[in-house]
């Protein structure tokens, strides 16, 4: 495929990027085969990126879809999902044809890194919840199993898993699930059964792969054995299972939910670096934390001091306490300990 060299001022979104763009610093600002969206050729603009390299328009493949188009079909795969989970609950068989079209939808954006990331943070209802936290999942999980380099035919299974792997709580009452004040003793017991349910679900689904069977089942468990619902350790734990943990959490904690205000993903960040080691899969947490961060590179954040700054420089370090650009000074979380990013602009 040929690649040349064009002026940002040229760059119109649904352009391929053919190299990695680093900041002055090393770090990732655009990876390899992105699609150029509005959003990353002003970041680029923004951080004084003069030229970049991009495959010839003639040979490339892959379509582009603007953020909004991404957004009306993001909204669609939420209400396929409430079908196929509504008929789920009142007792019908996975509807495997749609669900099957919301994998290949999802699985057509993989890269559309940009897209997905933005997506996430910005589509949030308390009261859909349950719908784009599926969808979430399975686009995070599809982000990871690129990251990690695995190949396509793994990478669709892993999209598979993240939609699925919540299909349980269908059987759990909803006033459980959206209870604003803590969970009794018995509630909990009822919660925790969910990825149970949801593998008895599937158990007998011919068109469900093993590994999508087990994901769901397993991914509550955890590295030290703490996890639910068989308490297995390490190597008893599939590897579906162990993304689809991380993407869950991530999501999960930047999500507003009835009980909860969601997070920072800088905050989550650095509870995955602090707070999962032999609890989550280190190399898998590694590089999700190294290749997510990297995509806010750019973008604007407010400080717990009520400031406003552009992160400039993501630190290898610790990627949650990134350089921020506040007026003309630059503020290192690293190095000032009571400074953190509260939320993105």
């Amino acid at each position: 495929m040929k690649k040349f060299i064009v002026d940002i001022s040229q760059c119109k979104p649904g352009m391929q990027i053919a190299e990695t763009i680093f900041s002055d610093y090393g770090a990732v600002i655009v990876a390899e085969n992105t699609i150029l969206d509005a959003h990353i050729i002003d970041k680029l603009e923004k951080l004084n990126i003069l030229k970049v390299k991009i495959f010839d328009q003639a040979n490339n493949i892959i379509e582009s879809n603007s953020t909004e188009i991404f957004e009306a079909q993001y909204k669609e795969n939420v209400e396929q999902m409430k079908e196929v989970m509504h008929d789920i609950s009142t007792g019908k068989s996975i509807n495997i044809e749609k669900m099957n079209e919301v994998s290949h939808s999802i699985f057509l954006k993989i890269n559309e890194n940009r897209d997905i990331v933005g997506c996430i943070n910005q589509m949030r209802k308390v009261d859909e919840y349950t719908y784009t936290h599926s969808i979430n999942v399975s686009l995070l999980c599809m982000l990871i199993g690129k990251w990690l380099r695995y190949d396509l035919s793994t990478v669709r299974l892993l999209v598979q898993t993240g939609l699925l792997h919540d299909i349980g709580k269908t059987k759990i009452s909803s006033d459980i699930l959206n209870k604003p004040d803590k969970l009794t003793d018995d509630e909990m017991a009822e919660v925790i059964k969910h990825p149970i349910y949801g593998y008895k679900m599937v158990e007998d689904t011919a068109e469900i792969d093993k590994k999508v069977k087990k994901g769901i089942l397993m991914h509550h468990e955890r590295e030290d054995g703490s996890g639910y619902p068989m308490a297995l350790k390490s190597d008893q734990i599939d590897s579906f299972a162990k993304v689809v943990a991380i993407a869950d959490i991530y999501d999960a904690m930047t999500s507003n939910r009835v009980y909860k205000q969601k997070e920072s993903p800088f905050t989550v960040l650095e509870y995955l670096e602090n707070e999962s080691y032999g609890v989550l899969d280190t190399r898998i947490v590694r590089v999700f934390i190294n290749s997510i961060a990297a995509y806010y590179l750019g973008d604007y954040v407010k400080l717990n001091t009520g400031e406003i700054g552009q992160i400039v420089y993501v630190n290898p370090r610790q990627v949650s306490k990134p350089i921020v650009k506040v007026g003309e000074k630059y503020v290192d979380l690293y190095k000032e300990k009571g400074l953190s990013i509260t939320e993105l602009i």
